[in-house]
């Protein structure tokens, strides 16, 4: 009986629509062909052994098409790179599908497709677009008349103006740069989003022109919303096609050139421009709108012009995926020692790179989409704000490395009797403890010491340096004479409502003798009292001018500035009169580090100051509101430690909410005597123990209760 062979399954036909181009080199010099779906616009870069492939697809075996590419070709293939690429034509619907089990495949996928209203509502709330316009027509009418600025007499006018530009802002640069904006009112506004949507449309149009130029459809353009974010975009897909890397290159920075030269006539025309809302217009584009696009397209981390300019100029399509793929691996056999099979084989040079812009991508997009995520946060009431915000979080941030994890479980139990996998569970143990076990039992916090009894003497009134009566570090008595001022000026005005106040007496006292001033009695009698009170605030005012000590200790800090003879203006500090024999400690804690302050057992003041011991001293009260303002010496902009801003009033302002400790030196410290004023210093207080992990859940409660609103 003769045995029965069995034959591999035929391979389905290749869809009758497909086109095979030629494409450029790749990176390392191999040719590339680009598969063309054009039902579904989509463009498939192949190598040399899928080309070899596809040309004997017909063959409808894997076996039959191993051996005839590798017996009529350099390559060497065999059936299970055949079916592996059959298996990639498959996933793309790039293969004719008959009978059930086509039938069947395809109700999977659009059954795989089907979507919640939620997941939805989450995918088009953070990126849609919508097309607003099919423009090839519209330039296979433009083009012939706009060729022009694609030859060099137009380069060279541009660069012309450029010069002529640069040379007459040159002579007016400060004028430039003080450029009133007439922004301030609805027109004015209007023209600002004219000018805005006038460099933005330019743009694109430079990506949709040029692409027209090199024989590329644009099936559409219109705008794509970022989280709600509007942007203008072109579908340049089509520029796949192209093999020319010159010619990729140059659509994908038409959109920039143009800006930029849109930007040179626009300072050019401002230098003829009258001021008004036009010329602020023509700033703009000659400014802010480049600048801005520079910015954010250059950028090789996102999928802007800057990406496409660097894949382009590599000759690496697909950079952003092929290089996280390839990260992924090396982080696998980093971390676990895996001995698999990279996703390409690259070069060591293009091995380092492909890493490093893996990772610099990585730490870009966390940064940008936590900035995004703040954003959206800002934007909305504080409720949605914070659910928008953690869908930003979990979806652009969490869901990427958790999948990643969810890859790691999937690589098998061997994976942990590896030696490297050990070294990193070691590792992570550590961390973890690091992160959980409670071995933080202090907070440190910025503090001053000072006398209790503390007194900053300064000038009430502008005034004359007579003389000075004490010298710094002078031990006074309460009542003390401290510097002599005086003020001519004071003199003329007490002297003046004191003959004020006698020639009202005078009036008075005749009144009987003349009629005129009988019948003004009551005026004379309130200019009295008025004179009175003139005189009495004058004299209070002189009085000050005696500078005293208000009670017993040392002088210090007299103001070096001023000098025996000359005016000093109001306001001005002249010296500290302050008691060493009582001092205080005065700290500052943060919101988040308020909890634990409340339980610290003890504490001790490190001065600033070198050569000086610590302070052992006691917690007496912690002020339950947030301090308005912080000591001028503990605040960032004269040398401290709590980020603070000036009021209106000269006064630090703390930009966070930080509350009061006052603390009070214990009886027997011996380092008092040297601070006899005010110096600035930390205090660790002694708090029970807490983990690092329980510190930034606390922090992370407390932001999400208070900026909820709960």
């Amino acid at each position: 009986m003769a045995g029965v062979v069995e034959t591999a399954p035929a391979l389905a036909p290749l869809r009758e629509e497909l086109h095979c181009l030629p494409g450029p080199q790749g990176f390392d010099g191999a040719p590339t062909w680009t598969l063309h779906d054009p039902a579904n616009n989509r463009f498939f870069r192949i190598g040399w052994q899928e080309f070899e492939i596809l040309a004997r697809w017909a063959l409808g075996q894997t076996e039959a098409i191993a051996q005839a590419v590798t017996h009529e070709s350099p390559l060497h293939v065999d059936a299970g790179q055949v079916g592996e690429f059959a298996q990639f034509l498959l996933n793309n619907n790039l293969l004719r599908l008959s009978g059930d089990t086509g039938l069947q495949r395809l109700r999977q996928q659009v059954a795989m497709r089907k979507q919640s209203w939620a997941q939805w509502l989450l995918h088009n709330y953070l990126f849609f677009k919508i097309p607003l316009l099919k423009p090839d027509a519209l330039l296979a009418w433009l083009y012939p008349r706009l060729a022009w600025i694609y030859s060099g007499r137009f380069a060279v006018l541009l660069i012309g103006c450029g010069l002529l530009t640069g040379f007459l802002l040159s002579r007016q640069w400060e004028r430039f740069l003080a450029t009133f904006p007439h922004f301030f009112n609805w027109s004015g506004l209007a023209q600002y989003f004219l000018a805005l949507m006038l460099a933005k449309t330019l743009h694109e149009f430079g990506h949709a022109l040029t692409a027209h130029r090199y024989g590329c459809r644009v099936p559409t353009m219109g705008v794509a919303f970022m989280v709600m974010y509007p942007m203008l975009y072109t579908d340049a897909s089509d520029t796949w096609k192209l093999s020319s890397r010159r010619q990729r290159v140059a659509i994908a920075g038409a959109g920039i050139a143009a800006e930029l030269g849109l930007a040179v006539f626009a300072a050019l025309a401002w230098s003829f421009l009258a001021d008004g809302p036009l010329r602020s217009g023509v700033f703009l584009l000659a400014t802010s709108t480049w600048i801005m696009t520079l910015a954010i397209n250059l950028s090789p981390f996102m999928r802007f012009d800057g990406y496409y300019l660097l894949s382009d100029w590599l000759r690496i399509e697909n950079l952003q995926p092929r290089s996280f793929a390839y990260n992924r691996w090396h982080l696998r056999r980093l971390l676990f020692g895996l001995d698999q099979a990279p996703p390409e084989l690259l070069p060591q040079r293009w091995h380092w790179f492909f890493v490093g812009y893996a990772w610099c991508t990585w730490l870009y997009r966390f940064f940008l989409f936590l900035g995004i995520a703040l954003l959206v946060y800002h934007f909305f009431f504080k409720l949605l704000g914070l659910l928008m915000m953690a869908v930003e979080v979990g979806w652009f941030i969490l869901r990427p490395i958790w999948s990643e994890l969810k890859a790691w479980k999937n690589l098998g139990p061997d994976v942990w009797t590896q030696p490297q996998s050990r070294i990193s569970l070691l590792l992570l143990v550590v961390v973890i403890a690091v992160l959980v076990v409670p071995w933080q039992g202090h907070v440190n916090v910025p503090a001053l010491i000072k006398a209790e009894r503390y007194a900053e003497i300064y000038l009430p009134t502008a005034a004359r340096l007579d003389a000075w009566q004490v010298k710094t570090g002078q031990t006074v008595k309460s009542g003390e004479l401290l510097a002599q001022l005086s003020s001519r000026e004071l003199d003329f005005q007490a002297r003046s409502s004191s003959l004020e106040g006698q020639l009202v007496e005078w009036q008075l006292a005749y009144q009987g003798l003349e009629q005129n001033l009988n019948q003004r009695r009551q005026v004379l009698l309130k200019e009295l009292e008025s004179a009175g009170a003139k005189q009495a605030g004058f004299r209070h005012q002189q009085t000050q001018l005696t500078i005293q000590a208000p009670f017993d200790g040392l002088a210090l800090d007299l103001n070096q500035q001023a000098q025996e003879g000359q005016w000093l203006k109001e306001g001005e500090t002249l010296l500290i009169v302050a008691d060493p024999r009582s001092q205080l400690i005065e700290a500052y804690v943060a919101e988040e580090d308020l909890q634990a302050a409340g339980q610290a057992d003890s504490a001790v003041f490190y001065p600033d100051q070198p050569g000086t011991s610590p302070i052992i001293c006691r917690v007496e009260r912690i002020d339950q509101g947030g301090a308005a303002r912080i000591p001028a010496m503990l605040a960032s902009m004269h040398g401290g430690a709590i980020a603070a801003r000036s009021d209106a009033q000269q006064q630090a302002v703390p930009e966070s909410a930080v509350y009061r400790i006052i603390l009070r030196p214990e009886a027997e410290s011996q380092s008092l005597a040297h601070f006899p004023g005010e110096r600035r210093g930390s205090v660790r207080l002694d708090t029970p123990a807490t983990s690092l992990l329980h510190r930034f859940v606390r922090q992370v409660a407390t932001v999400l209760v208070r900026e909820s609103g709960f």
